[in-house]
């Protein structure tokens, strides 16, 4: 089940429910680029720039526009103004602190 705030004063653009346990989901696209996805944590208008925090929502959705891919990322790994999700292996082989978006294809 997916349910939609009636306001847009919320944090999250989505509620998901299944088997009676619900989760608030804030969606975001993204355009990769050289191998990366770098994801916005944060919600601006005309007047405001709002750093998200790990009590606005418990999934962060990133929508690649390009391959149609959702990548769920646990509010867990969010804890600055972005995320970056690595499509691709880095080239000197780094695996440490590196989000490989493979692993943030299931909730």
């Amino acid at each position: 089940m997916v349910s939609f705030p009636i306001s847009e004063n919320t944090q999250y653009d989505l509620i998901i429910e299944k088997n009676g346990k619900m989760k608030r989901v804030q969606v975001k696209t993204v355009v990769p680029k050289n191998g990366v996805m770098i994801i916005n944590c944060r919600s601006s208008n005309n007047w405001d720039v709002i750093n998200y925090s790990k009590k606005d929502f418990e999934i962060l959705a990133a929508v690649d526009i390009i391959s149609k891919n959702i990548y769920y990322i646990p509010v867990k790994h969010i804890n600055k103004s972005c995320i970056n999700l690595r499509l691709t292996a880095s080239k000197n082989k780094q695996e440490k602190n590196i989000n490989l978006a493979k692993s943030f294809l299931k909730i």
